[in-house]
Formats: structure tokens, sequence, C-alpha cells
């Protein structure tokens, strides 16, 4: 009986395995001809593609929105230019947990999450945040469209945090997480690498072809976890696969030449490394050596990889861009310079800061500051503020900007103390790759918005997820 079931089983899923086939072929061969007559765009015919199984995997693997939703964020840009058009696309992949969620409460007649002590300090912060709308709505009487959009700003990162911890639940999503990310980045970094030899194919200087797209702050956020997972990896194959994407994450990182990245990953990468040796006490002398092997084979790499450039194209000598992409941060006389940023934060601290310290000017606010007009900077009125920690300032005063240091101190001390306390290899690379992806948003957030991102606050809510399961394990 158990053979007759079992043949017929193989006979019925290999029927519905060649259905699926065919019906895969018929579909891809009808998108190929509506994409030749030109009826469907690249765009559309993206989003088709993704029709079919979208929903089943997002329904069946609640954690693969999770990752999409982190792809949206990322890579929203090659596709849709318009901030409004990838806030929407984010919103959808929210919605689809949220739907999710609901569907399991109506199934199951209940949902669990992971409580977390940043619960509180997220409400209070959900406080400051309505009162600066309805200051910035009443008081201000500022734009509509800025007003709403840095409302949602605000309430995307604290609905991802709680929509997080509703979601990874298990080492196995974890894992799922981690490398869809990591993979990701692989993505982004050939995409951009590949755009960016071929501009700089018709550019004099190569610092007109860089790619500013989604390699720019995930080859950063890559570099610092595959290291951090490095550390600690014990298996040779896994190490090797991860030394090899650290590689590749080196090569994209060095083409973005961002010059907060400059600072903030030697900064986070001595961060991260002294807490390793902190952690590891005197075994930790191995590790360390063999990363510093690894650090030099970079260093080694990177010299030739620039070499081999320069002898096909003088123009493209990497290194030489690195140091004058570089000196722009101390220069004030050069064509990008970092000292706007400081013009920024005097204008803030003087109209806004002195007038409005308690909330600022309300959501959607404006500020009279320099602005770059066809290479020249001229006095105009802005919205978007490079300095993350003043952008806090104009929207929600120094009452946002204390509730957020608070949320950070509390978080990066619970995320260390995790780590300190973890016992298994893979949960102590994740924890630490967390703590130095925190640790470098907060230091490039001194030059651009980074802390609005949807994936750091993922992050932020799996170090508790992952804490969580570890101790559940082992109890």
């Amino acid at each position: 009986m158990n053979g007759i079931i079992d043949k017929s089983s193989i006979r019925f899923f290999s029927w519905q395995m060649w259905l699926l086939i065919g019906a895969g072929i018929i579909f891809c061969l009808a998108l190929s001809l509506l994409y030749s007559l030109g009826v469907l765009g690249r765009v559309a015919i993206f989003g088709l593609t993704l029709v079919p199984f979208l929903p089943w995997l997002f329904f069946t693997r609640r954690e693969a929105t999770l990752l999409a939703l982190i792809a949206a964020y990322f890579t929203a840009g090659y596709f849709f230019p318009e901030l409004l058009a990838q806030g929407l696309i984010r919103g959808l992949f929210l919605a689809l947990i949220g739907v999710t969620l609901l569907l399991e409460l109506g199934i199951k007649k209940g949902i669990r999450r992971i409580s977390t002590p940043l619960d509180k300090v997220l409400v209070l912060w959900l406080i400051v945040i309505l009162i600066s709308f309805i200051h910035g709505f009443y008081v201000r009487h500022n734009s509509t469209r800025y007003l709403f959009g840095d409302m949602y700003k605000f309430l995307e990162l604290i609905l991802v945090f709680w929509l997080t911890t509703f979601v990874v639940k298990s080492s196995r999503q974890v894992k799922f997480l981690i490398w869809g990310f990591l993979l990701m980045v692989v993505i982004l970094g050939a995409a951009d690498s590949m755009k960016f030899f071929r501009q700089a194919y018709f550019a004099s200087n190569i610092l007109l072809a860089r790619v500013r797209a989604g390699a720019q702050f995930s080859s950063v956020f890559g570099l610092v976890l595959a290291i951090s997972l490095i550390l600690h990896e014990r298996r040779t194959m896994t190490k090797a696969i991860l030394m090899f994407l650290s590689l590749t994450f080196f090569i994209s990182f060095i083409l973005t030449f961002l010059r907060t990245g400059y600072i903030a990953f030697p900064l986070t990468l001595g961060f991260i490394l002294l807490l390793y040796c902190y952690k590891r006490g005197r075994h930790a002398l191995a590790g360390i050596a063999k990363f510093t092997v690894w650090v030099v084979f970079l260093g080694a790499f990177t010299g030739l990889f620039s070499m081999i450039l320069s002898s096909f194209n003088p123009d493209m000598d990497l290194i030489q861009a690195t140091q004058a992409r570089f000196s722009s941060l101390v220069t004030p006389g050069s064509e990008d310079p970092m000292g706007v940023r400081m013009l920024e934060a005097q204008s803030i601290i003087s109209q806004v800061l002195t007038r409005n310290p308690l909330l600022g000017n309300g959501l959607g606010g404006e500020y009279y500051s320099f602005s770059q007009f066809a290479g020249e900077f001229k006095w105009g009125i802005k919205h978007y503020v490079h300095m993350n920690y003043f952008d806090f300032v104009v929207r929600t005063g120094i009452l946002g900007l204390i509730v957020f240091f608070i949320l950070a101190i509390k978080y990066l001390k619970e995320a260390i103390k995790f780590y300190l306390k973890s016992e298994n290899s893979f949960y102590q690379g994740f924890l630490l790759g967390c703590i130095g992806i925190f640790v470098s948003s907060c230091i490039i957030a001194f030059s651009c918005s980074i802390l609005y991102s949807p994936f750091l606050f993922a992050i932020m809510a799996m170090t508790y997820c992952v804490a969580y399961i570890e101790k559940k394990g082992n109890e």
C-alpha cells in the first residue's frame, strides 16, 4: 500500500510540476512579446514577473516580506526617482506584513510579539512626533507635502521596528534575512559598479562617474556585517564565502567614494574589534591576527586593482580619486566641500534652535540656508537637512532629539550586553554586526539622513529577537 501511495504521489507532483513549468514558459513568452512590441516597459515587466510567486512567498514566509521592504528601501530609486513613489512601495510591503498578521490573528485567534525595553521610548517618541505634527500643521502652517512626508518617515521607522518583533521568531528566519541582505548587497554592488565603469569610460574625471545608488550605504553595512560574522565563524567554507563577499563589498564601497564612509568604516571597525577583544580576551589574538592578514590583503588588492585600471585608462586612478574625495572633507575651497554642512548647522541653530528650541519648526519645517545650484552655493529656503541630528532639531526640536538620544543609548547599551552574554557563535557575529551597523549609521548621520532607515530599525528590532531566541533555546 505504501508503495502504491508513493508512486501516485510522485505522478501527481510530476504532473503538477510540468503544468507549472508550461505555465511559466507561456507567461514568459507573453511578457517577452509585449516588451518587444513596446506595449509594456521595463518597470511593468519587472513588476509582472514578480506577480505569480510573491503572494505565495509573502504569506508563507513573512520574513521574505521584511526582506523585500529592506530591498525596496535600497533599490526603489533605480526604478522610481520620486520619493513619494518610493514611500508608497515601502508602504505596500508594510501593509502586506500587516495583512499576514491579521490573517494569522483570524486563524489562530491570537498573535504574539517579542516585547523590548525600547517600546516605551518609542511610544514617547511617537507622542513627540504627533505634537510636532500638530505644531507644524496648526501653528507653523508648513507645506502639506513636506508635513505628511515627514510624518510618514517617522511612522515608518516605528512600524518597521514593531512589525519585525512580530515576524522574526526563529533562527531560520534570522539566517534567511542575513543571507538575503548580503546577496542583495552583492547585486547592488555589481549593478552600481557596471554603471560606474560605463560612465567612467566617457568621463575625464572618474569622480564624476561615481554612482549614488543602492550600494552607497549598503556596501558599508554589508562589509561591517560580513566582517563581524567572519570574526566568530568557525566553519571554513562559510568563512571563505563571507571573505569573498566582503571583498565584493569592499570593491563597491571604494567605487562609491562615500566621504563619510571613509570616517565611519574605520571607526566602526575599531569599535567592533575592541568589543570583540573584550569578549574573547586572550583567545581574541588568533582571530585578530587572521583579520589583520585579511585587511592587508584588501589593501594590497585595492592598490593592484587601481594599477590595473590606470594601465588601461590613466584617468581611472582609484587611489588618487579617493585622496581627492577625502581631501574635500577638510578643504573649504573644493568643488563639493563638507564645510557646507557646518553652514547648515549654523543656520539651524540661529533660525530654529534659538527661536523654537522645544519643538523646532514642526514636521514639514523649512529653514533659510545655503543651497547648491549649478555648481554655486546660494541662499534659499530648504527642507532637506544633510546632518540627521539637526534634521531632528528642525522637525521635532530639542525634545525630539533628546528622545532619540535616549533611544540610541539604551539600544547600544543593551545590544552590547546581549553580545557579551551570547554563547552561540552565529548569534555573536550577527549581534556584533548589528552594533557595527548602528554605530556606522550614527557616524554617517553627520552628513546625511541615514537614520530615517527602515533597514536600521529592522536591525535594531532583530537584535532583541535574536537575544530572545537564544535565551529561549537555552531554557
